[in-house]
């Protein structure tokens, strides 16, 4: 435990990004709590932490936007910016905040915190100690980091350059993390890396070595993991996920692109050949497995012939969801480099035509389901009305009728599917 510093002083974290950046704010929530700190809005905090989303040139502005907009309204507050646009353009960062953190320092805000008023620049190339088990907020479900860093360089993705390269944990580590989380009453974990199908290659063992050890963790009710890089993700993967009763029908398959062409360009490591055999594999031996995808537009060079393999394939697969956006421009990637850049009005048509397709394929699959009965494991109350939701095990948000004679949240209650909506299903106790 922290020395306690003070009970009147008072923070509020701000976060962009992806759920490895959600896990670094938990892990600064945890800290700012251990010594005293009280979460507070940001009118009313001492201390304004921004944690920094750079996949995206639009993601990264914000930053700076949101530091503006914070000034004009608390102009006592100290300013704490971090994440991954901290890790690469903290001299820039450092002219609007006090202190600058990057993704490799997070355990400098325990000095931090001792000393908010000297402000200072935080930013490593690598990690002191991957190992050491940050603390978590109590909770049903709970992120862990298995690795940090990636290795692979597409040539649209700055993370290589604001994560570094990749480091796994060792197993010990990340056993005793979620055996702690379990104690405290977690039921499900979400294993996380940039490419969690490389884990562990320089330590001897690898990913699905990992899965069955953390499936036998007592009182582990499910595991879920993110992101899987399509060339690394293996047969014995998919037949693991079929074995292992703790992990969850649910596999997020980034596609990219669906023209070869496009993906070389990219730098993926594979063809869309090679992707849809792993995919039809999956769905072969995982019948009720959901999979979803993140798709990028625009890329430089993409044509209209290009553009439309893509859609063929999610027409083929039929993802439940995707996340799709258009290629933006990113310091230090080769593709910003490739020439011709298409067309912003271009890139647009194409992302609308895009999620227009996935919306009606999203839809069709929810209505698929109803009449079905799933596990789903209770996370509290809904929003819709006198209901409870929580997700079954492909990873969809179910919503269901309140019953007095559940003990509700982190039980799993089997509901049966009675209507479809957008984004979610609705259901009823069985």
């Amino acid at each position: 435990m922290g020395e306690k510093i003070s009970d009147k002083m008072k923070f509020h974290i701000k976060t962009y990004g992806c759920q490895m950046n959600e896990r670094d704010s938990e892990k600064v929530y945890c800290i700012f709590k251990e010594y005293g700190f009280e979460e507070a809005s940001i009118q009313d905090a001492d201390v304004v932490v921004v944690n920094s989303c750079a996949v995206r040139e639009k993601a990264e502005s914000k930053i700076y936007s949101e530091i503006g907009r914070i000034k004009s309204i608390n102009k006592k507050a100290k300013i704490i910016a971090m994440g991954c646009v901290a890790q690469f353009n903290h001299k820039k960062l450092k002219t609007v905040s006090d202190f600058v953190v990057g993704t490799s320092s997070i355990d400098k805000f325990y000095r931090i915190v001792k000393n908010i008023e000297d402000g200072v620049v935080f930013v490593d190339e690598k990690m002191d100690n991957p190992d050491y088990i940050f603390p978590h907020k109590k909770g049903l479900n709970a992120f862990v980091d298995i690795m940090y860093g990636c290795n692979n360089f597409c040539t649209y993705c700055i993370v290589p350059f604001t994560r570094g390269r990749e480091i796994s944990r060792t197993k010990e580590s990340i056993i005793d993390e979620v055996k702690q989380l379990v104690d405290n009453g977690t039921k499900e974990v979400m294993l996380l890396g940039q490419n969690v199908n490389s884990y562990g290659h320089k330590l001897g063992y690898g990913f699905v070595d990992l899965l069955y050890e953390v499936d036998k963790i007592g009182g582990l009710e499910r595991v879920r993991f993110t992101t899987s890089h399509p060339k690394d993700f293996s047969k014995e993967l998919i037949y693991a996920m079929k074995e292992l009763k703790t992990v969850c029908e649910h596999i997020h398959l980034p596609l990219q692109s669906g023209s070869n062409k496009i993906l070389k360009l990219m730098r993926r490591g594979y063809t869309k050949e090679e992707y849809l055999e792993k995919v039809y594999l999956y769905k072969e031996q995982i019948a009720e497995g959901s999979i979803t995808t993140d798709i990028i537009v625009g890329f430089p060079q993409e044509t209209e012939e290009d553009f439309q393999e893509t859609l063929e394939i999610v027409k083929n697969v039929e993802y439940d969801t995707s996340f799709s956006f258009k290629y933006s421009k990113r310091p230090l990637t080769k593709a910003r480099e490739i020439e011709p850049q298409v067309d912003e009005d271009v890139k647009l048509r194409r992302l609308n035509e895009l999620q227009d397709l996935q919306a009606e394929i999203t839809q069709r699959k929810n209505k698929e389901q109803i009449g079905k009965v799933f596990d789903v494991l209770v996370e509290g109350k809904s929003k819709k009305g006198n209901m409870l939701y929580g997700r079954n095990r492909q990873n969809t948000v179910v919503n269901f009728d309140f019953k007095d004679n559940i003990n509700a949240r982190g039980d799993v209650v089997k509901v049966k599917i009675t209507k479809a909506l957008k984004h979610s299903l609705v259901g009823e106790l069985v």
